[in-house]
This record gives C-alpha cells, structure tokens and sequence, in this order.
C-alpha cells in the first residue's frame, strides 16, 4: 500500500500582511519533501488550505494521505461538512485535488500546535519564516 503523511501549517503577520504556508511529505517515516511559501495579503486560515492544497498537490498517487494539520477549520471544512463560507476559491482548488486524487483516500488527522509535535514544528517554522519573508519575488523555498 503506497501512504504518504502530510504536515501542514499557515501562519499570518499582520505587521507585513503576508502569510505563509509550511509542508512535510512524509513517507515511509522519511522526510520526502518540505515547502515554504509567502503570500500577501492573505489571512491565516487561507495559508491553512493553501497549504493542504500545495501538499495534496505534490503527490502523484497513492493509497491513502494522511493529513495533519493544527486548523480546526481546514479539518472541520474538508472532512466534517463544515460550511465553507469563506475562502470559496480555495475549497474549490481543495475540491479539484481530492478529484484528481480520486482513488486515493484522504484522512485528516488534528495535532495541537505548538506541543512539541516534530513535524507540526517544522511546518510551523517553515510557514512563520515564510510569512516574514522579504524577498516576495523569490518566495518559494523547495527542498
């Protein structure tokens, strides 16, 4: 069975009005991937999806996708039949993903933030550096 796990977080300042998304691809308990990006004037709950989006989107195919987030709404709007009353654009780029993604299962799992989880952490570093980033032309981190 081919299962990844995707951390994600978003992170917003308001100071700069920019926000950032933070993901870790795992696989097999290895890191496969991380991603950091900036985005202006956006608000942290779209940086939380846009994240998920971003994770989602980097995965080709597999079984099953473990998402982990910190974001009671991402969780409670992607799994539990929240209303998604705002950030509309982006439940619809979500939408297009699990489409895409349509033979894989898609499970979202709830880690408190900031509670010593090592992956939660990286995601929060990688989104709060990518939120302050100054540099908005050469915004993507990719490693």
């Amino acid at each position: 069975m081919l299962e990844y796990i995707i951390y994600t977080d978003g992170a917003y300042s308001s100071l700069r009005n920019q926000g950032g998304c933070g993901v870790v691809i795992l696989k097999d308990e290895q890191v496969l991937k991380t991603f950091s990006k900036c985005y202006l004037q956006t608000t942290n709950n779209r940086m939380e999806i846009l994240a998920v989006i971003l994770g989602l989107s980097m995965i080709r195919n597999a079984d099953v996708i473990n998402v982990i987030t910190d974001s009671q709404y991402v969780i409670g709007c992607a799994s539990k039949g929240w209303k998604r009353n705002k950030n509309t654009d982006l439940w619809k780029m979500y939408d297009e993903q699990k489409l895409r993604l349509e033979n894989t299962k898609i499970k979202f799992q709830h880690v408190k933030g900031h509670n010593g989880d090592k992956y939660n952490s990286i995601c929060d570093k990688l989104a709060v550096d990518a939120s302050h980033e100054t540099n908005i032309l050469n915004n993507e981190r990719n490693n």
